[in-house]
């Protein structure tokens, strides 16, 4: 009998233990798949984003060069100077000036264009310096090359390579004869200015690759330097969105499959939750029902009673246990062999036990 009963208990406590793995087994499985539907949606997402078809790249290049042209003197071996050095002001005639331009397309293309070239003249009151106050005392503006427009027509390039000749002598000598003529402290220089303008709607999408490069010579400064402003590099490219959403759909509907699963076990569980309690309340119902309806007669007792050495009588119904006891005029103990889940009921009599256990799952 004891051999019986351990054999039993090992049985009962595998049956939970798979209970309980298999509960735990769809709870991660649950959580997976809906973090799995999740993850999948926003790839779905990020990939009909990035879902888009090179429309056309282009680069828009500049470069600013100059030289400067010497009077004859005795001092230099050359009559030019190149870049980047310090030149003395007296042996100056001139300076010339190299911009260009160069627009590539990686598709044909049709724009329209504008440029055009300055110098201006620029003195400052000398406590402002050159380029800090926009209050100059004298500004003049020359035109090297007026405006000039034009279009393109199915081409990948637009080249400019222009060059110009500044006069520093003539704008030195002027700015000291302005200067001497009114006692004045001044801060002069002559900025020489490329402006290229070309835009172009391109399919909808802005092309716009315009440039401004400056050259800054200063005046009335012995000897002195030329300073570039050269506009960065342009790299870009434009994309349109495409309408081949094949592979986002595909993710979407995978997506949707895992969601519905994950939802679909999940109110599964639920239900199986909500089933037990139920079974439960009633078990814990028809439990307080038999106990109160037959209080004289049950009595409820702490511990367990050990059957093991009791011939057991198992009886079907709790009415059946009632009219043994109603014969044999002893009581009906109760006790508790699961929490809200399983009673026993018996009676004892010498070695014989009459006993009636009430489950919850007697109550489905």
């Amino acid at each position: 009998m004891n051999k019986n009963k351990k054999v039993k208990k090992q049985i009962e406590a595998k049956s939970k233990l798979e209970l309980n793995t298999r509960m735990f087994i769809n709870i991660l499985l649950i959580s997976l798949l809906l973090l799995g539907a999740i993850y999948t949606f926003v790839m779905a997402n990020a990939i009909d984003v990035e879902n888009k078809e090179l429309l056309i790249s282009y680069n828009a290049e500049t470069d600013v060069n100059y030289s400067v042209i010497l009077k004859q003197n005795p001092y230099y071996p050359t009559s030019t100077l190149g870049m980047n050095q310090q030149y003395p002001s007296a042996l100056v005639d001139k300076v010339k000036v190299e911009m260009d331009y160069r627009f590539v397309t990686s598709e044909n293309t049709s724009y329209k264009y504008r440029y055009f070239a300055t110098a201006t003249l620029i003195a400052n009151s000398k406590n402002n310096g050159i380029n800090k106050t926009n209050n100059n005392l004298l500004t003049k503006t020359y035109q090297l090359e007026n405006t000039v427009t034009g279009n393109k027509e199915n081409t990948k390039e637009f080249i400019l390579n222009k060059e110009y000749q500044i006069d520093y002598n003539y704008f030195n000598n002027y700015i000291n004869n302005y200067k001497n003529a009114y006692a004045l402290s001044l801060d002069s220089y002559i900025k020489v200015t490329m402006y290229v303008e070309l835009i172009d709607n391109y399919n909808e999408e802005v092309i716009n690759a315009t440039k401004t490069m400056e050259v800054n010579i200063p005046l009335l400064t012995n000897p002195f330097s030329i300073t570039v402003v050269n506009p960065e590099n342009t790299n870009k490219s434009l994309y349109i969105e495409t309408n081949d959403i094949t592979s986002s759909t595909f993710f979407n509907v995978i997506a949707s499959m895992m969601l519905l699963t994950g939802l679909l076990l999940a109110i599964q569980e639920f239900r199986k939750v909500i089933k037990s309690d139920k079974q439960q309340s009633k078990y814990i119902n028809k439990l307080n029902k038999i106990i109160n309806a037959n209080s004289e007669v049950i009595v409820k007792v702490k511990n367990k009673i050990n059957l093991n050495n009791h011939n057991i009588i198992e009886v079907e119904t709790i009415e059946t246990l009632l009219d043994a006891q109603n014969e044999l005029r002893i009581p009906i103990a109760y006790f508790e062999l699961k929490r809200n889940k399983e009673g026993c009921f018996v009676i004892v009599n010498g070695k014989e036990a009459w006993r009636y256990i009430l489950r919850v799952e007697d109550d489905k």
